[in-house]
């Protein structure tokens, strides 16, 4: 059965980044992830806090999420590997957002021989319709263009096209096409040959009355007709997804490959397993399993045979009493003065939450920074803070 690959765009917008690290150069969509980003209102108060991913080769990744201690957007991923003898670190993704909290940037960087090593990295713009973003790989110390994806839309997603980088310019690779209608959504894929677009694969979505997903028909081109290729069927239980069946096609009838069963708490998926159908037996598989929180409105996938999840609660985190402060000028080019009643300290940070200045004066010279955004947080004399967003031109 072919399944579309994970898409970093959508996953990371709402919180995923599983397909990041394990896909490595595979960029084109998954377009699963997004048309059930359409359906339910994601609880923002809700964030995957740690997965802890068992594969049948007897590894076990862990992944460690950070996020801004202010407004909870995703900082970092961690992941490490326990191959039998304890975690080590494998890799990290690192996230920059601009000021309004869209994503700027997202690198992957690998453990090697003591020392984080940059890898991967996607670059993120938008446009009042749509979105592009580049993806690119070190090579040599330089980043290498790899491929490139533009995201329109019209309320829905209406299509996405991709572009392979050939050393010199871009070239037109492949084209994802929405379609909608009040009880499916059809995606169609084609890919560019001989100056015109061909007819590759097609997922048609059976929604429910309420817009959940149902199922999702795969279909292959072949000559000159649509073949069947694989299925989906996701079974509700109290409003989430209970099981997960999927089918291949072959040999003109259907036939299961992969059982997916969750345990859930308060909407949130806490624990997963795969079975792969071997010789008429269920055996444990490493697949990707799809981890739903907050009723399905967000979801992300690690690739294992068993997956547990716990989650971090941010109405529950402690915040310190806020103080009052105006900083100017912004964009500032050498110098900030920060006015604020009982000052007792600044300090500045990267998006990123890397601490980069503090100062016991008001005004702080800012001219070694490069142009960006910055947050920076004050502290009043009974240890109230607070934190702002500036620029340095």
């Amino acid at each position: 059965m072919k399944k579309g690959l994970i898409t970093l765009a959508v996953l990371v917008m709402a919180l995923g980044n599983a397909g990041f690290a394990q896909r490595k150069t595979n960029y084109k969509s998954n377009e699963k992830a997004i048309v059930f980003r359409h359906y339910g209102l994601r609880n923002d108060d809700i964030r995957p806090e740690q997965a802890i991913c068992k594969t049948t080769y007897g590894e076990t990744y862990k992944y460690s999420y950070t996020y801004d201690e202010y407004e909870f957007c995703l900082l970092e991923t961690l992941i490490e590997v326990n191959k039998g003898t304890g975690y080590e670190p494998s890799e990290m993704i690192t996230y920059e957002y601009d000021f309004s909290g869209n994503l700027l940037e997202m690198n992957e960087l690998e453990w090697e021989d003591g020392f984080w090593v940059e890898d991967l990295k996607a670059t993120y713009t938008y446009s009042e319709d749509g979105m592009e973003i580049v993806y690119q790989n070190m090579d040599n110390g330089v980043w290498e263009n790899a491929v490139k994806a533009v995201y329109n839309y019209n309320g829905n997603m209406t299509t996405i096209l991709y572009w392979d980088w050939n050393g010199t310019t871009w070239s037109s690779d492949e084209l994802h096409t929405y379609t909608y209608s009040e009880t499916s959504i059809d995606v169609l894929k084609q890919y560019m040959q001989g100056g015109a677009w061909q007819n590759d694969e097609k997922a048609t979505y059976t929604l429910d009355f309420t817009g959940n997903v149902t199922q999702i028909f795969y279909e292959t081109w072949l000559n000159t007709a649509w073949i069947n290729d694989g299925r989906i069927t996701y079974h509700f239980e109290g409003g989430v997804y209970n099981t997960i069946l999927e089918e291949a096609w072959e040999n003109n009838a259907w036939h299961e490959v992969y059982r997916f069963g969750f345990v859930y708490e308060d909407g949130n998926a806490v624990s997963g397993t795969c079975l792969h159908l071997d010789n008429g037996q269920w055996v444990p598989a490493d697949e990707d399993i799809e981890m739903a929180y907050n009723y399905n409105a967000a979801s992300d996938e690690y690739y294992a045979s068993e997956v547990e999840v716990t989650y971090l609660d941010v109405t529950t985190v402690e915040e310190s009493s806020q103080v009052s402060f105006i900083v100017y000028p912004s964009p500032a080019e050498s110098e900030i003065q920060i006015q604020c009643e009982g000052f007792q300290k600044a300090e500045i940070y990267s998006l990123t939450g890397q601490k980069l200045m503090e100062s016991l004066q008001n005004n702080m010279n800012v001219s070694q920074l490069s142009s960006g955004l910055y947050i920076i947080k004050v502290y009043d004399l009974d240890g109230n803070c607070d934190t702002q967003r500036f620029v340095v031109k």
